[in-house]
């Protein structure tokens, strides 16, 4: 199946078609109708992918149909779509385009600022595989359950793991934890002189 995304061009041209440069002023708003046409148009394959299960043709209809003139919600609609597409960082910064726009209700604002935190504040699987295994991980000072390998979930933002096995030298890693994105640290453990 060809990605929707190769008939774009042909509704653009017929855009572009309606909306000629030199318009005459009285032609002014038939060409504006046809734009807002198109843009429907575009909107409504977006969704229709959407639904489908084909996300980047629902971003390149959505970016498309918010080109020709479509609302806000647009921005939203893409944004949605990269967060099926599992992108929360790209969701995330379309929430934000999305916020930038003057038109949002109340309402609408306070829903994309809810989802906004939400991608900022998943949690992360953090996996700690160590050579040889069975240390021991602890998590912002709070022993982990089970010894290596183990995986453990965390909250958004900065953590500090710290592994330890008896005959070995104690390692200590700084980790971010961002967008629900997994973590995997890999160590090679240095025996110890003592």
């Amino acid at each position: 199946m060809r990605p929707a995304v190769t008939r774009l061009p042909a509704v653009a041209l017929l855009a572009a078609a309606c909306n000629p440069p030199g318009l005459r002023p009285r032609d002014e708003g038939v060409a504006a109708r046809a734009t807002v046409v198109a843009a429907r148009v575009l909107d409504q394959e977006g969704v229709r992918s959407f639904r489908d299960g084909r996300y980047a043709d629902a971003i390149a209809y959505f970016q498309a149909a918010y080109r020709s003139g479509g609302p806000s919600s647009e921005l939203w609609n893409i944004a949605r779509s990269r967060e099926r597409m599992d992108d929360p960082e790209a969701a995330a910064d379309g929430i934000e385009a999305y916020l930038a726009s003057k038109d949002l209700s109340p309402q609408d604002r306070a829903e994309a600022e809810r989802e906004g935190q939400s991608l900022r504040d998943r949690s992360s699987a953090v996996t700690v595989l160590t050579q040889p295994g069975g240390a021991s991980v602890s998590v912002d000072g709070k022993p982990a359950a089970g010894p290596t390998p183990l995986s453990v979930e965390v909250r958004a933002g900065a953590h500090t793991l710290v592994v330890r096995r008896d005959g070995y030298v104690a390692e200590t890693r700084a980790i971010q934890a961002r967008f629900g994105r997994a973590i995997i640290v890999v160590l090679d453990l240095a025996r110890s002189d003592k």
